[in-house]
């Protein structure tokens, strides 16, 4: 009843459309939850837990065409490498592992920043026990990018020996004869 309350105060409210979307998910009222997952999205299309709610309701209404279309439009939805991320996250907390696994081997396809979504691949598959795909995940990140402590020292619990990249500095030549640098020069012929 709070909820309907809250609803009819304001109708904008995503957080009340997606807590009465799971209790009617739960109470296995398969069209209201729709309906209000399916509001909660359009009010917050940032917030992927109602995306996730969505797709596994399907799965347990057993729908399995409509949750792959749920998933599809959850995927596309997706503009950033970290809505990306929030999505594989928020289907792993629904329970729907093989679901955060297709988001993030997408992820990897047409991701900008695929260093960090191997980071995150990682640990995906380091909570599911499978090391050697964790590995595997975190050297490529490291390779994509070098200066990541916490993937550094994830592989050092791993067993694996990370070696850290050489860092080169710039040392301009200073003259001995207290002439300008060639960057000092250009700085004065500016003025």
């Amino acid at each position: 009843q709070s909820l309907l309350a809250e609803i009819s105060q304001k109708f904008e409210n995503p957080d009340a459309h997606y807590k009465l979307a799971r209790m009617y998910h739960d109470q296995q009222q398969w069209i209201k939850a729709e309906y209000e997952y399916s509001i909660a999205s359009g009010f917050s299309p940032a917030n992927k837990w109602p995306e996730a709610g969505l797709v596994r309701m399907y799965e347990n209404w057993g729908k399995p065409e409509r949750a792959q279309v749920a998933m599809n439009k959850a995927l596309q939805s997706c503009t950033t490498d970290e809505s990306f991320v929030m999505l594989a996250k928020a289907l792993e907390k629904e329970g729907l592992r093989k679901r955060a696994q297709e988001c993030y081997e997408y992820a990897i396809q047409v991701a900008k920043n695929k260093g960090g979504i191997y980071k995150e691949i990682g640990y995906y598959y380091l909570e599911i026990g499978d090391k050697v795909r964790a590995e595997d995940a975190f050297r490529k990140s490291l390779e994509l990018r070098p200066y990541q402590p916490d993937v550094s020292a994830e592989l050092g619990r791993m067993g694996v020996k990370v070696v850290a990249p050489d860092i080169v500095h710039y040392n301009p030549t200073i003259p001995t004869d207290g002439s300008n640098t060639r960057l000092e020069e250009e700085i004065v012929n500016k003025k």
